[in-house]
């Protein structure tokens, strides 16, 4: 199962939940697809974790800057770590 959590940084420090979902692909799709902006504040980072019966797992995750913090157009970061099954 996959969980997603959501953690802004800014003018209200603040953590949720999402999930669970099937996949990484459905939880980007519930949660970050479509998206341009994080939540208001400095940045907001969607991090994917993988939940097992061994344990938990960071997959990724999906960034969102304020514009005023960073130079450039693109405000969307996304990195998912290599896998080894």
């Amino acid at each position: 199962m996959i969980f997603v959590t959501s953690t802004q940084r800014g003018y209200t420090d603040s953590t949720s939940l999402s999930g669970p979902f099937n996949s990484v692909d459905e939880g980007k799709k519930e949660v970050t697809d479509g998206r341009t902006r994080g939540f208001d504040g400095d940045e907001t980072r969607f991090t994917f974790f993988e939940v097992t019966p061994s344990g938990t797992k960071e997959l990724g995750y999906v960034l969102f800057r304020d514009e005023c913090e960073h130079d450039g157009d693109d405000l969307k970061e996304e990195h998912f770590y290599n896998r080894k099954q």
